[in-house]
């Protein structure tokens, strides 16, 4: 099954893996800013979590499969419930296996996808993960106010990528999609006191800041397969995919005017 990223346009789909989303969020925190990626002792392990955040999901975002009741391929957002729990806990897993506190701050961001929910399948994985936070912050003498503040900064440059992945270039401001219009929430509990940090394109090839979050101006490329509505209904979404080639975005992110 599929659990890809989708940005849904009028006559395509466009498809970017959950990997390479998750290595632009990576090539983000490794220009960020002191202010916003501080120098800590675990800084190679939190530049890693942010690296392999979604590897979980490599394996899925190969074959597409189609999604009847939401006439689009499944996508991250309505996959069902026990197999990416599965897939989560194996991601974490390997994170771990390399990185065990690159694992804690997996686990950490995995586990608030489900605050809210209730059932026995999610209390499960729930208890299973807090077990595996507790022993890896005795093991790493890991603070969990400290492990805290690296996971929202995860949760931050993930929500900086996804906001290029699920934005066509050039998206008017109020078009855009709903998660990231008015900021990006997990800025707020990085500086509570601030105002909330907040992105714009600017033309089909730039994204400028409203806080300094980069040293620098930095450019990126994402990879995209670009399928049309029409070429998937009329051979299946599998050999559409297959069939289409990489394009590639670029985008130049920008410090505030």
């Amino acid at each position: 099954m599929f659990a890809i990223i989708i940005r849904e346009m009028e006559e395509e789909f466009v498809l970017i893996r959950q990997h390479d989303h998750a290595a632009l969020s990576a090539a983000l925190a490794r220009a960020a800013s002191d202010r916003f990626l501080p120098a800590g002792r675990f800084s190679a392990e939190l530049l890693y979590a942010i690296e392999q955040h979604d590897r979980g999901w490599i394996e899925l975002d190969e074959t597409p499969i189609w999604n009847d009741a939401a006439g689009r391929p499944f996508a991250f957002e309505d996959y069902p419930l026990l197999p990416k729990m599965a897939y989560y806990r194996r991601g974490i897993e390997e994170a771990e296996a390399v990185s065990p506190y690159a694992g804690l701050l997996i686990s950490l961001f995995y586990t608030a996808f489900f605050e809210g929910f209730e059932g026995a399948q999610v209390d499960a994985f729930r208890k299973r993960e807090e077990e595996r936070q507790r022993r890896i912050r005795m093991n790493m003498r890991a603070h969990a106010e400290e492990a805290a503040l690296d996971m929202a900064r995860l949760q931050l440059f993930d929500s900086l990528s996804l906001y290029a992945c699920l934005n066509d270039p050039g998206t008017p401001k109020e078009h855009e999609h709903p998660w990231y219009r008015a900021g990006f929430g997990a800025s707020r509990k990085l500086f509570p006191d601030r105002d909330i940090l907040s992105a714009g394109w600017e033309g089909p090839g730039a994204v400028r800041f409203s806080a300094p979050v980069l040293v620098r101006e930095l450019t990126t490329s994402l990879p995209v397969k670009r399928i049309s509505r029409r070429f998937a209904a009329e051979i299946g979404i599998d050999a559409a995919y297959s069939r289409t080639s990489w394009t590639y975005e670029e985008i130049a992110w920008l410090p505030p005017e």
